[in-house]
């Protein structure tokens, strides 16, 4: 949909929370796709599932009239909000869509300006490699945000460890593994094995990363493999840090065709999961209990939807909310 389109309605249930009546006015935040047709939308600081046709778009907001009658409602959009990664864009003489537009919405969620230099360049550098379009314009933008040239040597190479296990990454052929830890202990004592940058240690562009700070967000990423009898697993944990208060704001563990998030802070200590097709998105939903239960014993809940993949980006939900920084037109 464009901006000033109208036509197309969403429909939900009518809670009795929900006091809309027909002829009111209201603004509604599309938050994330659940199923074909189905999503999840925010209206008045409330979550609410939503049924609709149209192609919306997560962090979209619309104004739509309501219609309530029988216990539902459908809201009919009247217009959508400009979209202002598509007005930096835009501004800057670049035709939004594409990979320039995936490029800008994730340095938008990473908290940096948008600035046409930049989204050239990493355009060039994602064309060279096969990574998924969404995920490496994401691990690019974490590059930008930690002052990594994007033309320097090596830059390709740290791109492929940052994404290991997935589609374009550093593949596990050559790497022994170990058995997947089982337990609190186990999983305390791999963390504390995991190799640290110290003095008399080899260098590496991983560590390099790992031990800069981000000028908007500090992310650590620990690549991981585990071999437990014929399955093996491999993927990256991610972990936002601030190095301020020194301590972890969310995690997201991402292997190839899953991945989890879990936040830290705040009221919605939920962790999500996102899967690529609809045959791992049935299988994980079958586990879904299992994995409540042990959350649960950590005080933490679990998101009773397993969402489709493209509804993430590798470090956190393409949907969510972040405000867009300035337009930088030197950068």
């Amino acid at each position: 949909m464009t901006p000033g389109t109208i036509g197309g309605s969403i429909r939900i249930e009518a809670p009795p929370e929900l006091r809309l009546r027909s002829g009111d006015s209201v603004v509604l935040t599309v938050i994330k796709r659940l199923d074909p047709g189905k999503w999840a939308i925010g209206i008045r600081g409330r979550v609410y599932p939503a049924f609709s046709d149209l192609a919306l778009e997560p962090g979209a907001k619309l104004r739509a009239r309501v219609d309530a009658s029988l216990g539902k409602i459908v809201l009919t959009v009247a217009q959508e909000q400009p979209d202002p990664v598509r007005v930096a864009l835009q501004g800057q003489g670049i035709s939004p869509g594409g990979l320039a537009e995936l490029v800008a919405r994730a340095m938008a969620r990473s908290g940096l300006p948008i600035s046409a230099r930049t989204v050239e360049r990493a355009i060039s550098l994602l064309s060279r490699t096969k990574l998924d379009p969404r995920k490496g314009a994401r691990l690019v933008a974490t590059l930008v945000d930690r002052g990594i040239d994007l033309s320097s040597p090596g830059v390709d190479a740290l791109l492929a460890v940052l994404a290991f296990g997935e589609k374009g990454g550093e593949q596990p052929a050559h790497y022994r593994g170990r058995r997947f830890p089982e337990g609190t202990r186990e999983v305390k004592e791999f963390v504390a094995s995991l190799p640290a940058a110290g003095p008399g240690s080899r260098p590496s562009a991983l560590q390099a990363y790992n031990h800069s700070k981000g000028r908007a967000q500090t992310w650590v990423v620990v690549p991981f493999l585990f071999r437990d009898g014929g399955e093996e697993i491999a993927g990256t944990l991610k972990i936002l840090y601030d190095p301020f208060l020194s301590r972890p704001l969310r995690f997201a563990l991402c292997s190839e065709g899953i991945n989890f998030h879990l936040p830290l802070e705040g009221k919605s200590r939920t962790l999500t999961v996102y899967c690529d097709g609809e045959k791992l998105r049935r299988a994980a939903a079958r586990g879904l209990d299992t994995l409540r239960a042990k959350f649960h014993n950590m005080g933490f809940e679990v998101d009773d939807t397993v969402n489709e993949g493209d509804g993430f980006d590798g470090f956190s939900p393409v949907g969510e909310g972040i405000p867009l920084h300035s337009v930088d037109t030197v950068g």
